[in-house]
């Protein structure tokens, strides 16, 4: 056998599982993500107690289950355990037959596909199994072993994903929870409704739900003959003729009759303007080559990036307050949600390509008015060193020397630049109004080290594409949005925290945490249902792609 054999009863583990293990069973850990049930589970499904042979042969089946793969070895000890919990009575077959609950689980997962998952990883018994009965009960056996790991297979891939946050960057600092097997099995085993339950594995968040629905409005779009592509060239400008503009009106969907199809009118201008907010491109009306690129992403492609961050939504959160902040990293925007409505957005400049922001969440618990801004050990040795080897100036940075244990003020004038220990310096620049920090700046402890913050630079807000910064998440409108955030606070006065500013440091501690989400994502469906899209600016959207095998 995989394990020896369990001295537990049945009576013993439903014990253990009403006292502690059921609250394990549920995939979900708050209120907003509680499954929708018409009645209260049980531990684990009522049973009829089956034969010694067939026992006997479900016993041999599991050994021979993870032999030949039909269960995976990593879920073996588990579900043995499982099987052996229920003196190896059969969870998923009465009579020699699937039962209805094995049937509409089957249905469920048969339907993956919907869901953004791939219905062809989930192995399936053959609906007719019970031909087998009267010749080989041990077919039954390996039938039943067989639902069980895909029932098990598609609730962790719903719930946690089917690819490791880390294994597409280190920048994502999402650990999806892998949920026990026979937590799983006890839960859907003792459903009245096994493919409600299934799909409650499934992210319960809007965004999810949305981009699902639009996966099969793509997914029909591709059954339709392509549009064509639009060739590039020179710009094309309102009022232009050029015969791109033929295509431009069959990409967009311009059906209005027009004189000379060749022409760029109103018409097509004002289309073009709405295709190029929702893809965020300057909406101008001028067709040039990011346009153009935009134009010819077909439905395969944004079905691929669909897919893409679905498999994200996965990673997050399942519930993220009722009240939290937001980052969209390819939007290059922060909101701030109250009870499943956005009441606040401002622009944001994020991490550029090689000093990517991190994609994680947290809770803020501190507001620094008049931040110090300690330069990371990277851009002190990487940027500030060479221009100081090169004989410029600190201007009103501080120098901090590691003597005998402890940092001291020192006089930038005294160390020989040329061969410092940099592990042994620290540069610090004071409030001011030339601070990088600017006049405030919101701390939720992480360790990527990264958070909000004000700017003395302004100028970088008004691009569209803002990916400038080392990795911390500059606010466009700072006090606006401190004021927002803390509208309702009865212990921060958002308003008054303006008024703190000048002289020192001055750190507000926040007796109520607010949750923080930085995301990265590419393709969302707005309150007005259209599919929104961004570009991969970090490249995340090809590398789940590649894992997901979509490339």
């Amino acid at each position: 056998m995989i394990v020896g054999s369990l001295s537990r009863t049945f009576a013993g583990a439903a014990a253990l599982s009403l006292t502690a293990g059921f609250a394990l069973a549920s995939p979900v850990k708050t209120e907003a993500d509680a499954l929708t049930r018409s009645e209260p589970p049980v531990p684990y499904a009522i049973y009829h107690r089956v034969p010694d042979a067939r026992a006997v042969a479900m016993e041999a089946a599991l050994d021979e289950a993870v032999a030949n793969g039909l269960v995976h070895k990593r879920d073996a000890e588990e579900l043995t355990a499982f099987y052996q919990d229920r003196d190896y009575a059969f969870v998923w077959i009465q009579d020699g037959k699937l039962s209805d609950s094995a049937r509409a689980a089957i249905a469920r997962i048969q339907q993956a596909d919907d869901d953004g998952l791939d219905a062809s990883d989930y192995q399936l018994p053959w609906q007719n199994i019970g031909v087998y009965v009267a010749v080989d009960p041990s077919k039954l056996a390996a039938a039943d072993l067989e639902l069980s790991q895909a029932i098990v297979d598609y609730a962790r891939n719903a719930y946690s994903g089917r690819v490791a946050p880390q294994s597409i960057s280190a920048n994502f600092g999402y650990e999806p929870t892998k949920l026990a097997a026979a937590d799983i099995l006890g839960l859907v085993s003792a459903s009245s409704d096994p493919a409600a339950t299934l799909d409650g594995y499934n992210p319960p968040q809007e965004e999810f739900k949305r981009l699902r629905a639009e996966l099969a409005k793509e997914r029909n779009r591709v059954k339709d003959e392509r549009k064509p592509d639009v060739a590039s060239g020179k710009l094309i400008k309102p009022g232009m003729s050029d015969p791109r503009v033929v295509d431009i009106r069959v990409r967009l969907d311009v059906t209005a009759e027009a004189e000379d199809p060749q022409v760029y009118d109103d018409e097509v201008v004002s289309a073009v303007k709405a295709f190029q907010k929702s893809s965020q491109l300057r909406a101008d009306g001028l067709v040039g080559n990011q346009t153009i690129a935009a134009f010819n992403r077909g439905p395969v492609d944004h079905e691929t990036m669909i897919l893409a961050n679905m498999e994200r939504w996965r990673w997050m959160p399942r519930y993220r307050g009722s009240y939290y902040v937001q980052v969209n990293i390819p939007d290059f925007n922060a909101e701030i949600h109250k009870d499943g409505a956005v009441v606040y957005t401002t622009r944001v400049v994020v991490g550029k390509v090689s000093n990517q922001t991190p994609i994680f969440s947290d809770e803020m618990e501190h507001v620094v008015v008049n931040p110090v801004w300690n330069v990371p050990a990277s851009i002190a040795r990487n940027e500030m060193l060479p221009r100081l080897r090169a004989g410029s100036g600190l201007g009103g940075y501080k120098v901090y020397a590691n003597i005998k244990g402890r940092y001291r003020a020192v006089n930038p004038g005294s160390i020989n630049w040329r061969t410092v220990n940099m592990n042994k310096i620290q540069i610090k620049q004071p409030p001011g109004s030339r601070n990088a920090l600017g006049q405030v700046k919101f701390l939720f402890p992480n360790k990527y080290s990264v958070y909000l913050h004000d700017t003395p630079s302004k100028s970088l807000f008004d691009r569209e594409s803002r990916a400038y910064s080392h990795g911390c998440m500059r606010v466009q409108n700072p006090w606006d949005f401190a004021e927002a955030l803390f509208a309702d606070s009865t212990d921060v006065d958002g308003s008054k925290l303006r008024k703190m500013v000048g002289g020192g440091e001055r750190w507000v501690n926040l007796n109520n945490k607010i949750p923080v989400h930085i995301t990265y994502f590419t393709a969302w469906v707005d309150d007005n249902g259209d599919l929104q899209t961004r570009n991969d600016i970090y490249g995340h959207d090809k590398r789940v792609a590649k894992a997901l095998g979509l490339n």
